[in-house]
């Protein structure tokens, strides 16, 4: 199985946020906790960069943050990607699409599945427009997926959709061309015109009797598409109408007979993430939710959302439960390696003035090796030099301009590169 990759924004943002720098340093990019303003030390739009797929912003008016994504113009192949739910104790509660040129689509980096938190309360229209997921875990707290919320996501073939939604956008899955069945909650009352448009391979779609309005072409183009609903229903009356096959259930519960879309084993590195994506059958069952259990918790975490979060290097088993009654229960096995050492996506040096200041290493390098010791060179030491000394890197600024800093690792007769990271010194 291919080895998943470190989650974008998780213990590594608390970590550096939580080492001061000491005298004259300007940790620029770096949120200050003062709600005056917003990130600062960044050029290009006000946020902290996560690796070029999103940045963060201060939002003043309800005292939170916002997450808008970007495409990456050096694109990598992650597995999974997640967003940080909260930043100084303040909640993350909107998403956003950043408009790139028309020859640049937005989500260039393929993944298996995006996290999505439960303090997000608001989705950006166009937000995931041609992102090349797989998976999505949506946010319980959202109420509404906006316009082209998911157009031409191509690769997804199954959502779960959170139980407070309460209506579906304008073309919000148009041109989901392999989105093969998908539910609606109970809650949902409008599907505007063209949310499903031109999904080709969409044969089942579940519409409760909470939905009274479906707007003009919800579903052209759906020509496999079967509507479950109940008889006398809207949605029953609405798929007569437009000559679409229908399947009748009544308003009994009913339960889960399979969990789905499970792997028996997953791979993950220490503070690295994997998310579970499992649906249940039949995809209209009335409880979806279920329960996740770790064995052991000290080697690998998991949230009551199928996130999993690799601790410590071993070997534990995850249960997957339903919460129906039904009893059902899949078993994910799951191996944590030691994660591989690297310089941290968020660790940079801004508008450092001239003198010497002193971090932790540990803010610098991502999985740091206790074995191993650490050498950094400077591209112009006339402007600045630094070095690693006893854990801390002491980072001597000469003067005004700017050098790009290269950190090795030794361990033994071997050197290996493990990153680079830019600073500047200013006058002031």
């Amino acid at each position: 199985m291919k080895k998943s990759v470190k989650t974008k924004l998780a213990l590594l943002l608390t970590l550096i946020l939580t080492v001061p720098a000491i005298a004259k340093a300007d940790w620029g990019g770096w949120y200050d906790g003062n709600t005056s303003n917003t990130w600062y030390g960044d050029t290009y739009q006000a946020g902290i960069p996560v690796n070029g797929i999103g940045r963060y912003g201060y939002q003043p008016e309800n005292d939170s943050f916002y997450c808008f994504l970007e495409s990456s113009s050096n694109p990598k192949s992650q597995d999974f990607f997640s967003i940080e739910d909260s930043i100084w104790g303040k909640p993350v509660t909107k998403l956003l699409y950043l408009i790139m040129a028309a020859d640049d689509p937005f989500y260039a980096v393929s993944s298996k599945g995006f996290y999505v938190p439960d303090s997000v309360t608001d989705l950006d229209s166009l937000v995931f427009r041609w992102a090349d997921f797989q998976n999505v875990y949506l946010s319980k707290a959202l109420t509404k997926i906006p316009k082209c919320a998911f157009i031409e996501c191509e690769n997804v073939k199954q959502l779960q959709l959170p139980d407070k939604l309460k209506r579906i956008d304008e073309k919000a899955f148009a041109y989901c061309t392999n989105l093969k069945q998908i539910k609606i909650p109970e809650k949902v009352t409008i599907i505007e015109k063209k949310a499903f448009e031109n999904c080709k391979n969409l044969t089942k779609i579940y519409l409760p009797v909470s939905v009274t309005k479906i707007e003009k072409n919800a579903f052209k183009g759906c020509d496999k598409l079967t509507i479950y609903c109940e008889k006398d229903s809207y949605a029953y009356k609405y798929a007569k109408k437009n000559k679409i096959k229908t399947k009748l259930l009544s308003n009994k519960t009913v339960k889960a007979t399979q969990i789905t879309n499970l792997p028996k084993s997953i791979t993950v590195g220490t503070h690295e993430s994997y998310l579970l994506f499992p649906f249940i059958e039949p995809f209209y069952a009335t409880n979806q939710k279920l329960a996740y259990i770790s064995d052991d918790p000290s080697i690998a975490e998991v949230n009551q959302n199928g996130k999993v979060d690799g601790k410590k290097k071993g070997t534990t088993t995850i249960t997957v439960m339903t919460t129906d009654g039904s009893h059902l229960q899949e078993k994910v096995k799951v191996t944590v390696n030691q994660g591989k050492t690297s310089i941290n996506p968020y660790f940079s040096l801004y508008q450092l003035l001239k003198g010497t200041t002193e971090f932790n290493v540990d803010a610098m390098l991502y999985n740091r090796n206790e074995k191993a010791t650490y050498q950094i060179e400077s591209n112009n030491s006339a402007i600045a030099t630094a070095k690693i000394v006893d854990g801390t890197l002491k980072v001597t600024a000469k003067k005004t301009g700017n050098a790009i800093f290269t950190v090795n690792e030794l361990n033994g007769k071997n050197k290996i590169e493990i990153g680079s990271f830019p600073i500047s010194v200013e006058s002031k």
